[in-house]
């Protein structure tokens, strides 16, 4: 099974005002860039400067499928009528 990855930048709010005017963009941009939402040039080097500015480099592991287990549905006797994997 293989477990999907992300990665983010993590960096306070005032650090994230000051890239945003920096750059002339919104905090918003600032953000998704952080969260690799966006992969432009600019989004590039507003990661850069994220980084520079004490920004913090966060790998996320989703472990979440490794936790998920069938589920029986039985009748009133106790048999199993459906098996739910989701």
């Amino acid at each position: 099974m293989t477990k999907k990855t992300r990665q983010k930048i993590e960096l306070g709010a005032k650090k994230k005002a000051e890239i945003a005017k920096a750059f002339g963009v919104s905090i918003q941009n600032v953000s998704q860039a952080l969260l690799y939402k966006r992969n432009s040039l600019k989004a590039e080097k507003i990661r850069e400067a994220a980084l520079v500015n004490g920004g913090m480099l966060v790998q996320i592991i989703d472990v979440t499928d490794e936790f998920k287990k069938a589920v029986k549905v039985l009748d009133a006797k106790g048999n199993v009528v459906k098996t739910i994997k989701e």
